[in-house]
């Protein structure tokens, strides 16, 4: 659903964290960006359908999963603070292949693929904040595809923890973990005896 827009974004103010923004980006965006409230496992996105908004989370928690036949694979979990889309349906302009569901009541406020092309030719400021945000991006891949490499069970589960998955773990179930990790959900709960405080 989409919500009236706020004149005090909290884009803003977290885009103004990355770097000083102008009154011409401040007021830009202002009037461009769209506030949105998802319910708990809504879909965000559908495989299959056009996806052509940049979504900056301002509460909530959000996975991004593939459909292989009746199993479902989760490749992503972010929450707030982090920005998603569909990589290929917002930046190839294509129908999406993935699924994005809201794990939490969500709250984000989106840029139209067509406002953000704009803000990169108009305002150098954007620029900065467009490289940063996708510097964080490609690290933050680079840390899953890591992850999912790992041979061992354990290992993964080690390196799941250690990521930055450990400061919001206690939110995301269990099943989407399994499904991240790529081991069975019985195997997940004997790796988390070992940690005491597991927070779950």
């Amino acid at each position: 659903m989409i919500a009236p827009t706020p004149k005090n974004l909290y884009s803003l103010i977290f885009f103004n964290s990355i770097t000083p923004i102008s009154k011409d980006l401040k007021d830009y965006l202002s009037n461009n960006m769209k506030s949105h409230s998802f319910k708990k496992g809504e879909l965000i996105c559908k495989a299959g359908e056009p996806f052509s908004h940049l979504h900056l989370i301002k509460k909530g928690l959000v996975r991004g999963f593939y459909q292989h036949g009746t199993k479902e694979i989760t490749q992503w979990v972010d929450w707030e603070n982090h920005v998603f889309t569909s990589v290929g349906g917002f930046f190839m302009r294509t129908p999406c292949k993935e699924n994005i569901q809201a794990l939490e009541a969500t709250q984000t406020e989106s840029l139209h693929f067509d406002d953000l092309q704009y803000c990169l030719k108009q305002f150098p400021d954007m620029s900065t904040i467009y490289r940063t945000l996708f510097e964080f991006y490609l690290v933050s891949a680079e840390e899953r595809v890591y992850i999912s490499r790992i041979p061992s069970a354990k290992d993964r589960y080690d390196a799941f923890l250690a990521s930055g998955y450990g400061e919001c773990i206690s939110r995301i179930p269990n099943k989407y973990i399994a499904e991240f990790l790529g081991i069975r959900p019985e195997t997940l709960s004997r790796l988390a005896q070992d940690y005491p405080a597991f927070p779950k």
